[in-house]
């Protein structure tokens, strides 16, 4: 996640299920370790957030990210011979 600058605010480095909960791995601000749990009341909290416009687009945000993260992993791959 970025600031509008392109500063790294946090890398999140995994999102596992503990239970009923969802447990988020990750570094704030590029050295901050942490660990951050989210409740079903904290994961409908921000479901509500969300906007129609913004839940509705979704699912293009999903498939746009996964091509560009295979173009990327294919880019860096040497090509065979």
């Amino acid at each position: 996640m970025l600031s509008k600058e392109g500063i790294e605010m946090m890398d999140v480095k995994s999102i596992q299920r503990e239970g009923e909960r969802l447990v988020l791995k990750g570094k704030i601000m590029g050295s901050m370790p942490a660990t951050i749990y989210l409740r079903p009341e904290d994961v409908w909290a921000g479901w509500q957030l969300l906007p129609f416009s913004v839940l509705a687009v979704l699912p293009v945000m999903l498939f746009k990210g996964f091509r560009r993260s295979r173009k990327s992993a294919a880019a860096q791959t040497p090509a065979a011979h």
